[in-house]
């Protein structure tokens, strides 16, 4: 029994030993690329589909901010004990809202399922229903003429919907070179949208036939 545990060990010493000789020449930036997951979107039905490398770069960024505020309550300076204690709470509140912002950027993206479409972003999760929903197209999710490109569900009543989840960095007023990019994502996912809109129709009812 020892013998396999020894061996098995080694097995995967052995594991980690290549895996750091693959790293070696890797630079940093090459390593945090690796690290964050890739730049892809992997499609299928009733499963939560994102961009990995959006969604834990997003939250690291949160998590960060969260820590560089809770870094100021260790900060006194020479203010009075009442000053500190406002001000601590005011930095307590700014880091927990940045950790509940993290939570939320993680788990961010959409959910295509016979039972609906939940898209679930940073700030608000809405649910659309199957029969409800016409297709994906490029879109802009913001105000003001800019905002991130992403695939927009449109709805045969009510407003658009983006997935933020899936949505591509943007310099200012220049998203519309990105559209092109995102459409064969939006292709996939009204691919799977007609396949679950197909499943989920109720078959017409059987005709009554006389008995003979």
């Amino acid at each position: 029994m020892f013998a396999a545990m020894d061996a098995d060990f080694l097995g995967r010493g052995f594991m980690f030993a290549a895996v750091d000789a693959d790293t070696l020449g890797m630079s940093l930036l090459e390593r945090g690329r690796q690290l964050v997951g890739p730049d892809t979107v992997e499609v299928g039905r009733s499963a939560w589909i994102r961009n990995p490398r959006r969604t834990r770069v997003w939250a690291a960024l949160a998590l960060l901010w969260s820590l560089v505020f809770a870094c100021l309550l260790f900060i006194q300076g020479t203010m009075t004990l009442s000053a500190y204690l406002v001000l601590g709470a005011f930095y307590f509140g700014i880091a927990a809202l940045g950790i509940v912002f993290a939570r939320r950027v993680a788990r961010a993206g959409v959910w295509i399922g016979p039972d609906g479409i939940i898209e679930r972003g940073p700030f608000r999760t809405q649910s659309v229903s199957i029969a409800e929903a016409q297709g994906f197209v490029p879109g802009l999710q913001g105000g003001a003429g800019n905002g991130t490109p992403c695939p927009t569900l449109e709805r045969r009543t009510g407003r658009p919907v983006g997935v933020w989840a899936l949505g591509r960095r943007n310099w200012v007023f220049h998203y519309q070179r990105l559209f092109g990019e995102i459409q064969p994502l939006c292709d996939e996912l009204n691919d799977l949208l007609k396949t679950v809109q197909a499943g989920s129709t109720p078959a017409p009812p059987a005709s009554r036939l006389s008995s003979v």
